[in-house]
């Protein structure tokens, strides 16, 4: 059981983000101060100062632990066996991921929203590819066609991160099952697969 010095820690840290996250979806990051989140979320600065250095290390430390949260829960390598992908726990896997992003989503919206929010698209971006390029490692598989492994991994990562997020910016509208499911028909059936055209 935690020790009550823990939980408060855990009660300010929560405090401290909640508060930093309003204000952002308020003034925008490059206007908010230390003072501004202190007295949003009722605490001395002197205690804001025993979490973070400031509002950039904030920040920082605020994105470091929900991508690796994310990225515990992304192991698509794990469902391979003998060159064959489970394709039920694919689903299992992706489900899991959209549920964390929704447990998460005021963080990814305010992110997402955000105009001056330094680099954080960019360290999206880059986690969803070194993310796929240590999974596509682990697989060890050959290509069927040549094609360099950039090009596939670039396009993957950033066509999934581009579905989740299209799902936040509308509302979260469809269901984690539902988005999974999306996903991985995209993934094993390609968009030519799932639209009705013909080509030569």
């Amino acid at each position: 059981m935690p020790k009550k010095s823990d939980l408060r820690i855990i009660r300010t840290r929560k405090l401290i983000r909640d508060a930093f996250l309003e204000l952002i979806n308020q003034k925008g990051f490059t206007a908010i101060t230390v003072q501004d989140i202190a007295d949003t979320a009722a605490i001395g600065r002197g205690t804001f100062y025993l979490h973070y250095k400031d509002k950039y290390d904030l920040l920082d430390q605020l994105t470091e632990q929900t991508l690796t949260r994310l990225s515990d829960l992304i192991q698509p390598s794990s469902h391979f066996r003998d060159n064959t992908l489970n394709l039920e726990e694919l689903r299992k896997m992706l489900i899991r991921v959209f549920d964390a992003i929704r447990s998460e989503q005021t963080f990814f919206k305010t992110m997402l929203s955000s105009h001056d929010t330094p680099n954080f698209n960019q360290e999206l971006t880059k986690f969803f590819f070194n993310k796929f390029s240590l999974e596509y490692e682990n697989l060890n598989l050959s290509e069927k066609k040549e094609l360099p492994r950039g090009i596939l991994i670039s396009y993957l990562s950033s066509a999934i991160l581009g579905v989740i997020v299209w799902w936040l910016q509308n509302g979260m509208m469809y269901a984690s099952e539902y988005m999974a499911e999306s996903i991985t028909n995209l993934l094993m059936e390609g968009p030519a697969g799932l639209l009705n055209v013909d080509y030569e």
